[in-house]
């Protein structure tokens, strides 16, 4: 089984996750911070606390469930899968159904589907379904009390999930880091509606940090070589700075190229372990002061 299965409901910060695991919430705030500033009041620090439980609790449960477990398997298994369960079969027998009949091909269908879930899906993949659907169901709770925009969010979320989930092959072989391109732009963008609309610098500047977080990716199966990881880190970078030269920030400009550069300078004889672990805190501060720069 795997392990990132085996608690109904767990922290995406498990023992072997990347040393990037706090850059979604991190980009919750961060997203907070660019949003128009008003004076903080409970209410508004409330909603926040909010956000940051839908990014880490339900957004964080639901993405690991989905793009850490194998769901291939047991879905493999499904293609060739004969119920051979007596009793199962005469529970879900149709009377006066004919064979052959639909009723009778419905009543065959319900019965296999019934054996699989019992002796293939729920031993293999059980723990993820119900953390999975745990994760969900806190998410679409939390994000219905933050309003419309942030229950759309969720969907997005999900859909997201589900296309890493399928790039991968279904094989759970994306890791907890998977995805975190899209974990830290839908943080940013939580962050920023739960006190506004959403602004074009902030979007802008949520798909910019995005890229560059595309860099702690894991990827157990293909590796990402440093000089992919560090195009990626650069091209998220430029992409920052040219938007703060256009909303006429340039002062902040040179603080945002003096983070970047430390992870590119560094040696790195750790590989892309190594490189992870100067990556997460020089992205962070650039982070916060690009929002507050915007």
């Amino acid at each position: 089984m795997n392990p990132h299965t085996r608690k109904l409901l767990r922290l995406s910060a498990h023992p072997d996750s990347p040393p990037v695991w706090f850059l979604p919430l991190w980009a919750t705030v961060c997203g907070a911070v660019a949003a128009p500033p008003d004076p903080p009041t409970l209410a508004s620090i409330a909603r926040l606390l909010l956000a940051l439980f839908l990014v880490e609790l339900g957004w964080g449960e639901l993405w690991l469930a989905l793009t850490a477990t194998d769901w291939a398997t047991p879905l493999g298994r499904w293609r060739h899968w004969e119920a051979q369960d007596t009793k199962i079969n005469l529970a879900l027998r149709i009377p006066y159904a004919r064979p052959g009949s639909p009723a009778d091909r419905l009543a065959r269908w319900l019965a296999q589907l019934t054996s699989w879930g019992r002796m293939v899906l729920l031993p293999l993949v059980g723990p993820a379904l119900g953390s999975g659907l745990v994760g969900l169901l806190l998410s679409l709770a939390l994000s219905a009390v933050l309003g419309r925009n942030l229950l759309l969010l969720t969907l997005g979320t999900l859909a997201s999930a589900q296309l890493v989930a399928v790039a991968s092959g279904g094989r759970g072989g994306a890791g907890p880091g998977a995805g975190l391109a899209f974990r830290v732009g839908l943080g940013w963008l939580a962050g920023h509606l739960t006190f506004a609309p959403l602004t074009l610098p902030s979007v802008a500047l949520a798909g910019a940090f995005s890229l560059a977080a595309s860099g702690a990716e894991i990827d157990r199966n293909r590796k990402i070589n440093l000089a992919l990881r560090g195009a990626f880190w650069v091209g998220g970078y430029v992409g920052v700075m040219l938007l703060l030269v256009v909303l006429r920030r340039p002062l902040v400009v040179p603080f945002i190229a003096f983070l970047a550069l430390p992870p590119l300078l560094a040696d790195a004889p750790e590989g892309a372990s190594g490189w992870r672990r100067r990556y997460g805190v020089w992205l962070a501060a650039a982070m916060l002061l690009a929002a507050m720069a915007v």
